[in-house]
């Protein structure tokens, strides 16, 4: 450490200068002078301003300390003074030094006021000597530089903010000015030219485009100009770019232009087209293959179960793909169990309709006074418990296809209505008298016999002729038994499959056992047996040994009876209902004593009027 100022003589008088006073009060930049005795010789306004001290306070020796330092650190005019310059690190250790020598030195540093204001200084002292080396005094000066301070940490945020969009940018960004130089070359550039970017700034940005690309670019170039309207241009195909390995590719390409100094600088931001269109041809082709297997899926939705070897059934859907494109009215006809409702929807998925819905009603299990509110909607206190106004399934199948399951067993008064709808598409919510209008194609199936109930007033003779356009009668399952064999296995695949089970084949005598029974439940009986026999099976093979044996199939209900068979028919069923105690379904009911479906059983019921006798509700 030097010598201090008690070890130097000192002249006789500290220096004043009068004729500067005015000169440096002036000054926008905060300055004082010290004496080599740290005494406070001249303390200008900018000084008082930022320290909140007028020149009568800090006269006091080291009062100035306070002036510029929270924690009272000497000043650098102090350090020069005392040549403790070596100590600055000590007092000052996050403060830049931007000049430094003996007599003259400046740092940028961060100040804490004693108001805890804390600003960014630029802090210069020097030291002034006589030619002998005797110290005269010391000036410091002080600028604030906390705006800039904070733009330049703005701006170092920003273009740290900028170089990190840039890098993750998906498409290669390459910056050139008039010289067509890189000054920009982000990592997904080196990643598209397999180039590093040490090794790509510099070079000219068309060495990155193939040579018949070159001429073209130089012309966009052209045409690119930050004063104009088209200060960008998009270059969507034609181009192609030129990998450091040769490999050329495809490519598109958006060229801007913006004013940045005297020269413009010009950014090309590329994406290889190659990968897109790779990647378009893939996702065409998969939908291609999502739209063949769809249509595979609706076919084998539409006649999966129709799965045959019988000349009639192929014939019948012959007739289905014919009528399905148009809106002509189907009337399905056969009994419980044939597949009427599956032939419904494959009508449906073949039409013009079949973006739209396909509505579906079983008139049989709707009580006879909420069938008008079902099929045509009512209004808001139509009736009680009509709280509020509903849409009917005409509304609801509007522009689409309308089956209607179980026709016949529609009241009277609705078949008016209907036909009404069929004639005209109008009709009226229950309730009100709005009328409303529907475009609706109707597809009806039934397993009665509409024109034996039209002879006796049961079925309105107008309505039939108007349903009855293009009449597709299914034959029963026992009309076609080579299919027996080929819906068992289908059926068998498939629960097998769908009950997590291995691979399973019939019994010997099983598939005889199949071939032999009536089946007065169709297709929809077999699946059910099916099932059962699946989950019943221990073991790889399937057992058939629950089945009542090869009765004689009971007579469809689409054929009229002769009169005499039908009086035993009724004493056979009056019969098994008194055996079973009235039970008509499960393995205890009358149905399965007769061999028929339930609800075959309810519909004979009803047709010979046979109702459950009061006395045993008792």
């Amino acid at each position: 450490m030097g010598m201090t100022t008690s070890d130097r003589a000192l002249p006789p008088e500290a220096p004043t200068f009068p004729w500067a006073d005015l000169l440096l009060e002036q000054l926008p930049e905060a300055l004082f002078i010290l004496d080599p005795r740290h005494r406070v010789l001249f303390w200008n306004r900018a000084c008082a301003q930022m320290t909140g001290l007028s020149a009568e306070e800090v006269t006091q020796t080291d009062r100035h300390r306070e002036a510029f330092s929270a924690e009272r650190l000497p000043t650098l005019a102090d350090l020069l003074i005392d040549r403790q310059l070596e100590r600055l690190p000590e007092f000052y250790p996050t403060a830049i030094p931007t000049r430094f020598s003996a007599d003259n030195v400046r740092i940028d540093h961060w100040c804490s006021f004693r108001s805890g204001e804390r600003r960014y200084l630029a802090t210069q002292a020097t030291l002034l000597s006589d030619p002998s080396g005797t110290i005269l005094a010391a000036v410091q000066t002080h600028r604030d530089r906390t705006a800039p301070r904070f733009s330049e940490e703005k701006l170092a945020e920003s273009e740290a903010r900028l170089a990190g969009i840039l890098g993750s940018s998906m498409d290669a960004l390459l910056s050139f000015r008039r010289d067509l130089r890189l000054e920009l070359f982000n990592r997904a550039a080196e990643r598209l030219f397999g180039v590093p970017r040490a090794r790509a700034l510099g070079r000219r940005a068309d060495s990155f485009l193939a040579p018949r690309s070159r001429r073209l670019f130089a012309r966009f170039l052209s045409l690119c100009r930050p004063e104009r309207d088209a200060g960008a241009v998009w270059i969507p195909e034609g181009f192609s770019g030129l990998r450091e390995s040769g490999e050329e590719f495809p490519l598109e390409a958006t060229l801007t232009a913006s004013r940045v100094g005297q020269d413009p600088l010009f950014t090309l931001s590329i994406r290889d087209v190659g990968a897109l269109r790779r990647a378009q041809h893939a996702i065409l082709r998969l939908r291609l293959e999502k739209d063949y297997l769809h249509e595979r899926l609706c076919q084998a939705q539409d006649f999966g179960e129709f799965l045959t070897d019988s000349p009639n059934v192929r014939e019948l859907l012959r007739e289905v793909e014919q009528v399905a494109p148009t809106d002509t009215t189907v009337l399905l006809q056969g009994e419980t169990g044939t597949g009427k409702e599956l032939l419904a929807r494959a009508i449906h998925q073949r039409s013009s309709r079949k973006d739209a819905i396909l509505v579906s009603v079983n008139c049989a299990a709707l009580p006879p006074e909420l069938v008008e509110s079902e099929l045509f909607g009512h209004e808001k206190g139509a009736f009680t418990g009509a709280v509020q106004e509903r849409k009917g399934r005409f509304e609801l199948a509007d522009q689409g296809t309308l089956f209607l399951d179980e026709i016949g067993e529609l009241p009277l008064p609705t078949q008016a209505k209907l036909l009404r709808v069929l004639q005209g598409g109008e009709f009226e919510r229950v309730g009100g008298s709005r009328t409303l209008t529907a475009d609706v194609r109707l597809v009806a199936a039934t397993n009665r016999c509409l024109e034996r109930d039209v002879q006796a007033g049961r079925f309105r003779a107008d309505l039939f002729y108007r349903i009855h356009v293009f009449p597709v009668q299914i034959p029963a399952l026992r009309e076609r038994p080579p299919d027996i064999p080929l819906l068992a296995n289908f059926f068998l695949r498939r629960f097998a499959s769908k009950l997590g089970k291995p691979a399973m084949t019939f019994a010997p005598g099983a598939m005889e056992r199949l071939r032999s029974y009536p089946w007065p439940g169709n297709v929809r009986e077999l699946q059910n047996v099916i099932e059962r026999a699946v989950i019943l099976s221990r073991g790889p093979l399937v057992e058939i040994d629950f089945l009542t044996g090869s009765a004689t199939p009971a007579p469809s209900p689409l054929a009229p009876l002769p009169h005499h068979l039908q009086e035993i028919e009724q004493r056979q069923i009056l019969k098994a209902l008194e055996q079973c105690r009235w039970r008509i379904s499960g393995p205890q009911g009358a149905a399965a004593l007769l061999g028929l479906h339930p609800n075959t059983l309810r519909f004979r019921m009803k047709k010979f009027g046979l109702f459950f006798p009061h006395s045993m509700s008792k």
